[in-house]
């Protein structure tokens, strides 16, 4: 009798074993498995990451201003480049078809090209090249020097070789000494349909705080 007792405590040990050894093969994971897991761990966004990212496009589908500038001596250029920086637009220069050179900005001559343009109020000098994505931008940064108290009438060519309605325009200018209402008035007459807000006269060591408080004035 007591070895037939011993022998069934002996069985019921290893069947014991058995089931603890199968059960611990079950859930313990393979080294694939763990490495697949970890993966798909660090690939998967979380939504603090895609709030982010929305956010960001969120801003560059918003950024629908251009900063258009003519610059005779590179002031206005100067100018222009600083309230890029500002304001986040993109950069866009009105280059003339024929180049001015030194002699055509020689004011003390009557008969340079400067003011020849600018005592024919029909003068539109050519542009080389053309914004082809005028239709993307809402609102216009517009950039010049003042010549004759006016702005020069490449900027008339550029404002009728585009449709300007629904935009807002906003007039900026360097200067030796005039002022920029009369050139603004000239935009709102040649621009009926956007909106031309109160100019901003600076120069090329104008900074990001001017250009700041102009801003604000015409939110």
């Amino acid at each position: 009798m007591k070895k037939l007792l011993s022998i069934l405590t002996l069985c019921f040990v290893l069947l014991t074993l058995t089931a603890c050894g199968s059960a611990n093969t079950a859930t313990a994971p393979t080294e694939a498995e763990s490495k697949s897991a970890a993966t798909e761990t660090e690939s998967a966004p979380t939504e603090t990451e895609n709030g982010a990212a929305e956010s960001s496009d969120d801003q560059t589908s918003n950024n629908r201003a251009l900063v258009v500038y003519f610059s005779a001596t590179g002031n206005t250029k100067a100018l222009a480049e600083t309230i890029a920086e500002t304001t986040g637009a993109e950069l866009y220069e009105i280059v003339p078809e024929e180049p001015y050179t030194e002699e055509d900005l020689n004011y003390n001559n009557d008969d340079c090209r400067a003011n020849r343009e600018m005592d024919d109020e029909n003068a539109r000098p050519a542009i080389s090249g053309s914004v082809e994505n005028m239709d993307d931008y809402d609102t216009i940064y517009l950039g010049y020097p003042i010549w004759w108290g006016d702005m020069p009438r490449i900027i008339n060519t550029f404002l009728e070789s585009y449709d300007m309605s629904g935009k807002t325009i906003m007039p900026f200018c360097t200067s030796g000494g005039s002022g920029i209402t009369s050139s603004v008035s000239n935009i709102r007459a040649a621009c009926p349909d956007s909106n031309v807000t109160d100019g901003f006269r600076g120069s090329a060591s104008s900074g990001a705080d001017e250009i700041e408080e102009w801003l604000s004035a015409n939110a």
